[in-house]
């Protein structure tokens, strides 16, 4: 079974919340099991959320298309926004061992990100920032 959505959004909390019904609403239909949901629901909201806080300029908000697409068990999603350039993948990968008043704020989002999918990949493509990433559903 294959099934495909893409929906455009303004950095708003708003549209998180219509970004996260929407993809409910297709994991239903696709038959994901809880696990699958709750890591796609989280890695987007982390991604969105990066965008809503430190991509949008107040004079000129970004641009926000997700993109979603699902063969058999195999799940590719598309992150694309026209916010200020930033490759999140270039973050070094916390210290996870260090004690919790030592370490660096920030930073957890991007490592829960690569830890729960099989793949993320980062390009700038003109204006717009494209995080592609897949995911072998269970």
């Amino acid at each position: 079974m294959s099934a495909e959505f893409t929906i455009e959004l303004q950095p708003s909390l708003a549209d998180l919340q219509r970004v996260d019904q929407a993809v409910s609403e297709f994991a239903g239909r696709m038959g994901w099991g809880e696990e699958a949901l709750f890591h796609i629901r989280l890695v987007l909201e982390e991604l969105i959320m990066n965008v809503i806080s430190h991509g949008s300029r107040p004079e000129q908000p970004a641009r926000i298309v997700v993109h979603l697409r699902q063969e058999g068990r195999d799940l590719t999603m598309e992150i694309s926004d026209t916010g200020i350039a930033f490759d999140p993948l270039q973050q070094p990968p916390p210290d996870l061992d260090a004690a919790i008043e030592d370490r660096a704020i920030g930073g957890l989002g991007v490592h829960l990100i690569r830890t729960m999918m099989d793949s993320v990949r980062y390009r700038r493509d003109g204006e717009w920032n494209r995080v592609s990433l897949s995911k072998a559903l269970a």
